[in-house]
């Protein structure tokens, strides 16, 4: 049996995102981090696949490929429109 450390990071949803699935929750990732899309599969892939759905790492927009560490906030969101 191989045991794998993991700590937490802080996911937030905003816009239908978070109608979807709540605005909060900790989620458990191995302790080097994982990327933004690993995250994504983690906690809802269907929900969090929608084309448009953006994420950030610490407040600063992060693609597919970014890393989120231990202790980091990620958010994702939809795309809003304004003027």
């Amino acid at each position: 049996m191989t045991i794998v450390d993991v700590t937490t990071v802080k996911v937030l949803f905003f816009g239908k995102v978070g109608d979807q699935l709540g605005r909060e929750r900790d989620v458990a990732i191995p302790e080097g981090g994982c990327t933004i899309l690993e995250l994504r599969r983690m906690i809802d892939p269907a929900a969090l696949a929608v084309r448009g759905v953006r994420a950030s790492v610490n407040r600063e927009i992060a693609p597919d490929d970014a890393r989120a560490r231990p202790g980091d906030e990620v958010a994702f969101f939809s795309v809003f429109s304004g003027g």
